[in-house]
C-alpha cells in the first residue's frame, strides 16, 4: 500500500488504519504462521518518494526465511542491511506510535541529527513491551 504522511494525518484519507485493521480482522498473523512466518509482528516503510513529505510503502507481516515461497497476495521484501536509529514507543496502541513517529520527525528536524537515508523503515511489535521504531539513517 503506499501512502503519504499529509494523507495519514486525515482520518478521511488515511490508510494505515484500514491495513491493521485488515490484518487483525483478516487473522494475517495466523496465516503467515501457516507459510513459515515468524518473529514479531513488523511494519515494513520502503519505496521513499523522497522525504518525509513523499509517498511511501508499508507493509505489515513478518519475518521469512529466504527460500520461504509465498503466493498472492502475500508478498516478500528484501530490506538491505544499514545502520538505524530505535526509539521505543510505549503506551496504547495506536496513540503511542503516532506519538513515536512525532519523535522521530522531531529528532531529524534537529541540526544534529544524522541524515536518514530513506531507504527501508520498521516498527517492530513484540509480544510483550513497547513497539520500536527502527528508522534508516545514512552512515557519516
Amino acid at each position: 500500500m503506499r501512502t503519504t504522511n499529509t494523507a495519514e494525518s486525515d482520518l478521511s484519507s488515511a490508510k494505515i488504519p484500514k491495513l491493521w485493521e485488515r490484518f487483525g480482522k483478516e487473522r494475517w498473523a495466523e496465516r503467515l504462521e501457516e507459510v513459515g512466518a515468524f518473529g514479531p509482528t513488523t511494519a515494513v516503510y520502503s519505496a521513499y518518494e523522497s522525504d518525509v513529505t513523499g509517498s511511501y510503502q508499508l507493509l505489515v507481516g513478518r519475518q521469512v526465511r529466504d527460500s520461504s515461497p509465498v503466493s498472492a497476495p502475500l508478498q516478500v521484501v528484501s530490506t538491505s542491511q544499514g545502520s538505524y536509529l530505535a526509539f521505543h514507543c510505549s503506551g496504547p496502541l495506536p496513540q503511542a506510535v503516532i506519538a513515536g513517529w512525532r519523535d522521530v520527525w522531531t529528532y531529524f528536524a534537529s541540526a544534529n541529527a544524522p541524515a536518514r537515508a530513506y531507504t527501508f523503515d520498521f516498527e517492530i511489535y513484540p509480544d510483550a513491551g513497547p513497539v520500536e521504531i527502527w528508522v534508516a539513517v545514512r552512515d557519516r
